[in-house]
């Protein structure tokens, strides 16, 4: 166990809030839990993190979050761990906190660490049957959801649904909180976000449309499909620009990226991994999207805060947040999703006015982060009534 950070909030009647998540890589519920928990600690509570991998202490996610933040990490193996289980059992009990809450696969773990003695809150990040890597493990989860002290969170209508198909509760379902974002107050733009945007319209002409992709290479964002359309956009005689920020995780991202350089074309920019996307979102035209399968991405709502017109495939939450409020593809084949893009670039300036306004109203009212912790915060002491 590495003790990254010890906080220094010690107040009467403060609540000691643990967040357990596997690891602190940049994506979409690291980010979330690194905002929550920031969010939480305004509220005068004691925060700990615990991750199951070791940190980079050079990472953007470890470097956000605010100083009276406990951290706690320890260095899994690969694989079944067996050993993590004694360790967080021993931690866990050692700190006797008042809440636990896990994401993604940090739940299997924490059940066997805590068994009975502690309540769970558990967000499910996406679609319920991706969340598991086998029908087994969905079984061990669905007992545990039904039988034992684990309070399962979903975080849009869709998500839900996605819970109660995969897990056959007919009249059971979730708890649903929206993710949200924190309040961006800063109004400087980054300089070398600036200058990038700068180099691509001295370019291509002031007139060039910027597009801008925020996800990991990986099969789920379906990177492929989104470069394809793009491509077909350009040759009709459009001026736009494809910026993709994403890193590598692995040997498939390496095959992605592969495969995007393999188009030869200029007006696809790939970004690599970036810990600025709000500022190049507030550069860009049009936020895109072209995911298999999403739960509610925190890219989108970033693209709500910096008026962004939305486009995207009609997955996950994405059918509910957008609505007719930016451009939803009708399926996720080619050509739907080009005809999706070519919509976009058509819409009148006064649309245009209309879908930003829509959706910045969005963002304050449903998806901004002090709403999402009050309702985690009420959620916790509810939980602990049961």
């Amino acid at each position: 166990m590495v003790n990254f950070r010890s906080g220094t909030i010690k107040l009467d009647n403060t609540k000691h809030i643990l967040q357990i998540i596997p690891n602190l890589n940049i994506g979409g519920a690291e980010k979330f839990v690194c905002d929550l928990s920031n969010e939480l600690l305004e509220s005068k509570n004691k925060i700990t993190i615990i991750t199951f991998y070791d940190i980079d202490k050079n990472n953007f996610l470890y470097k956000s979050l605010k100083e009276d933040i406990d951290i706690i990490s320890f260095s899994k193996k690969k694989g079944f761990d067996l050993s993590l289980i004694f360790k967080l059992r021993k931690t866990i009990y050692s700190l006797k906190p008042d809440f636990i809450h896990t994401h993604l696969r940090a739940l299997n773990y924490v059940f066997f660490a805590t068994f009975l003695k502690y309540k769970i809150i558990h967000t499910i990040h996406n679609d319920a049957s991706k969340e598991v890597n086998s029908s087994l493990e969905g079984f061990f989860r669905k007992i545990i959801y039904k039988y034992f002290k684990v309070y399962p969170v979903t975080i849009s209508k869709e998500s839900n649904k996605s819970f109660i198909d995969y897990y056959s509760y007919p009249k059971q379902s979730s708890k649903i909180i929206f993710n949200g974002i924190p309040i961006d107050k800063t109004k400087e733009i980054n300089k070398k976000a600036k200058d990038k945007i700068k180099d691509l319209k001295q370019k291509y002409g002031e007139d060039v449309k910027i597009f801008i992709n925020i996800g990991r290479l990986e099969k789920q964002k379906n990177h492929i499909l989104l470069c394809e359309a793009m491509n077909k956009v350009f040759n009709q005689g459009h001026n736009i620009i494809l910026l993709i920020a994403g890193g590598f995780r692995n040997e498939n991202s390496k095959k992605i990226k592969d495969k995007i350089d393999s188009f030869s074309n200029s007006r696809i920019v790939c970004l690599g991994e970036i810990n600025n996307c709000i500022d190049y979102l507030k550069l860009s035209d049009y936020f895109v999207l072209s995911s298999h399968y999403e739960g509610m991405p925190i890219s989108l709502i970033e693209a709500f805060s910096c008026n962004c017109i939305p486009i995207a495939t009609p997955v996950g939450a994405m059918i509910e947040m957008i609505d007719k409020d930016g451009f939803l593809s009708k399926s996720l084949s080619l050509n739907d999703f080009k005809i999706a893009i070519l919509k976009a670039l058509k819409i009148t300036l006064n649309q245009k006015q209309r879908i930003i306004k829509n959706n910045f109203k969005k963002y304050h009212n449903l998806y901004s982060m002090p709403s999402t912790a009050k309702k985690y915060l009420d959620y916790y002491e509810e939980v602990n009534k049961y």
